[in-house]
């Protein structure tokens, strides 16, 4: 694809360490043997050699931040993110979706501080969300919706194969 070479976007960056944590409370696994899931699951699109260590630092700073402030239900809080993200670049503007002169998944360069970028911007979000100027998610909202972000979310979240009868 065309992004070949380069890093994630922060917010795929964050889209995909949001989808590790998710996926990190919801099972009993290593944060490495997640983070590596994740990280793979890019390298069709993006260079994701940092990318493993880069969730791992990620999924352990986001669960000291859950772990010191209450939160009731940490999966609703996550995936509520995730919509922020798609839809917001910071808690006043809006995501332009449609930019005129390149792809919104193009690759850039990699950026040391996207872990404690990505870790703040949750922070913001979450003391937003206390004081009510945070965009919730609305309740009938999925990712499927996003269909700027849809080459993204086939790699990070695939369908699962129907049980067998």
């Amino acid at each position: 694809m065309a992004a070949v070479g380069n890093t994630p976007p922060q917010y795929v960056f964050e889209l995909t360490a949001v989808q590790a944590v998710r996926k990190f409370l919801a099972i009993d696994a290593q944060a490495e043997d997640i983070a590596a899931i994740y990280a793979n699951a890019l390298d069709p699109l993006y260079n994701t050699a940092e990318m493993t260590e880069d969730i791992i630092r990620y999924i352990e700073n986001t669960l000291k931040f859950i772990a010191s402030v209450e939160i009731s239900d940490v999966d609703l809080l996550l995936e509520s993110y995730q919509y922020y993200i798609c839809n917001y670049e910071n808690l006043q503007t809006k995501r332009n979706k449609k930019p005129l002169f390149r792809s919104l998944l193009k690759g850039q360069d990699y950026d040391k501080l996207r872990v404690y970028k990505a870790s703040k911007a949750l922070l913001v979000y979450v003391y937003g969300m206390r004081a009510s100027t945070s965009p919730l998610k609305p309740e009938t909202w999925t990712p499927a919706e996003e269909e700027e972000f849809q080459p993204i979310f086939e790699l990070i979240m695939p369908k699962e194969a129907p049980p067998a009868v």
